[in-house]
C-alpha cells in the first residue's frame, strides 16, 4: 500500500508521523470504516492534522498533537464488532489504542494519556493541552464525517491511498 501526501502539507507535520504512517500494521487501518465513508486511517489523519495546525499555532507541543491524534484510533478490529458483556465501544478501545500503540511505537507518557483520554467525557479527563486538543478535534473530525463532508487531509486529494 502507498500513501501520498500532497506537496501542500508541510513538512514538519510529515517529519513527526512519516514512522508511524510507514509502519505496515498501521496502513491496516483502511480495512475498516470510521464514520460512514470515511476510513479509520484517513479519520486518524485528519484528527492528527487538525490537532498539529492548533498546537503549532498555540504554541503547544506538535509532536504529541500528531502523534497521538494520529494514533488516538489504532484499533485492528471492526468497531461494530460485539464486544464482551458489559464493555462499551467508547471505553473500550481508547485502551486497545493505547496499548497497540504502546506495542509498535516507542510512546511517550503525554501521549498515551492524550490516546487514553480521547473520548472524554465517556473516559478519562485529559490531562494536558494536547489531550483536551485530541479530544475535540476528534470530536468535530467525526460530525464532519458524519455529515459526509470531507475536512483537512479528506479534501482535494491531498492523500491518496493506493493498493500496492
Amino acid at each position: 500500500m502507498d500513501i501520498t501526501v500532497s506537496d501542500e502539507i508541510e513538512a514538519e507535520f510529515l517529519e513527526l508521523i512519516q514512522s508511524i504512517l510507514g509502519d505496515s500494521e498501521f496502513k491496516k487501518l483502511t480495512m475498516y470504516r470510521q464514520h460512514f465513508g470515511t476510513t479509520r486511517l484517513m479519520h486518524s489523519l485528519n484528527v492528527s492534522y487538525l490537532s498539529w495546525l492548533m498546537a503549532s499555532r498555540f504554541g503547544w507541543d506538535t509532536s504529541v498533537a500528531a502523534r497521538a491524534g494520529l494514533l488516538h484510533d489504532f484499533c485492528l478490529y471492526d468497531f461494530k464488532e460485539k464486544l464482551p458483556k458489559g464493555t462499551f465501544q467508547a471505553f473500550h478501545h481508547p485502551k486497545v489504542a493505547a496499548r497497540t500503540s504502546g506495542e509498535r511505537f516507542k510512546l511517550h507518557e503525554k501521549e498515551r494519556q492524550a490516546i487514553l483520554s480521547h473520548m472524554f467525557p465517556l473516559g478519562p479527563l485529559p490531562q494536558s493541552k494536547e489531550a483536551w486538543l485530541i479530544s475535540l478535534t476528534d470530536k468535530v473530525c467525526a460530525v464532519t464525517e458524519a455529515c459526509r463532508l470531507n475536512i483537512a487531509l479528506a479534501r482535494q486529494d491531498r492523500v491518496v491511498i493506493t493498493p500496492a
